[in-house]
């Protein structure tokens, strides 16, 4: 009976024991499933007509991938840095000597960000919430294809912001935790690019491409959803 009771005793705080040394893990790397809401893409943000100028395509639903590596400083607050790979196309269409030819456009954007988060004193051995933000620098590409020709991106601007989030962390043992986490941003960027030829086949015909550069613009102003698995080190 004594070594029954001595072992229902072990088995009943080995949790426990786990998750304080899982909070003593100050090194946590996230790999990350997001969802952005919306974003906006200018195809002539520099024309003279203020019309044109503000015309976008409004492109939702955007799936992405993100790590991202911490680092707790102190009992409350964590250092962090981590990076995305965001893709978007649309089908759209552009006149060619007259027809209406098919073709992709889009963008890609990398943004990089620097952020302070506090971990909020409600939290419990295994539940985590914390609050943050920080700083932002996102560069982008415009994706243009249309028949056998491609765009050369000739300039990326870096684009910056600040963005905030809160989440939450559920530690399934001393090693692994599961995400959950909101961010809010709003970063924008222009890119410059051009033909990669002169000239384009389309359906079995050859049509003259314009050779100047042209700019366009992307604005990501949605909210991100993110979830995603950390390894606590």
């Amino acid at each position: 009976m004594i070594r029954f009771i001595k072992i229902l005793f072990l088995v009943s705080i080995i949790p426990i024991i786990s998750y304080a040394q899982a909070n003593g893990k100050d090194l946590g790397i996230s790999f990350n499933l997001n969802y952005t809401t919306t974003s906006q893409l200018f195809l002539q943000p520099d024309s003279p007509d203020l019309i044109l100028r503000g015309v976008h395509q409004t492109l939702d639903d955007i799936y992405s991938y993100s790590i991202d590596v911490r680092y707790q400083v102190s009992e409350s607050i964590i250092l962090g840095i981590g990076s995305e790979s965001i893709k978007k196309t649309f089908d759209n269409s552009i006149n060619l000597g007259g027809i209406r030819a098919s073709m992709k456009d889009g963008y890609k954007m990398i943004p990089v960000e620097l952020s302070a988060y506090y971990l909020i004193p409600f939290s419990t051995e295994r539940f985590k919430f914390y609050m943050g933000g920080g700083f932002g620098l996102y560069i982008g590409e415009q994706i243009r294809e249309l028949g056998d020709v491609s765009i050369s991106n000739e300039r990326k601007k870096i684009g910056y912001g600040i963005q905030v989030s809160v989440g939450m962390d559920y530690l399934v043992n001393q090693f692994l935790s599961v995400r959950a986490q909101m961010r809010f941003r709003n970063p924008e960027f222009k890119m410059e690019s051009k033909y990669s030829g002169t000239t384009v086949n389309y359906n079995g015909r050859s049509y003259i491409l314009p050779a100047e550069k042209f700019t366009s613009k992307v604005n990501i102003n949605g909210i991100t959803f993110a979830i995603g698995a950390v390894i606590n080190l």
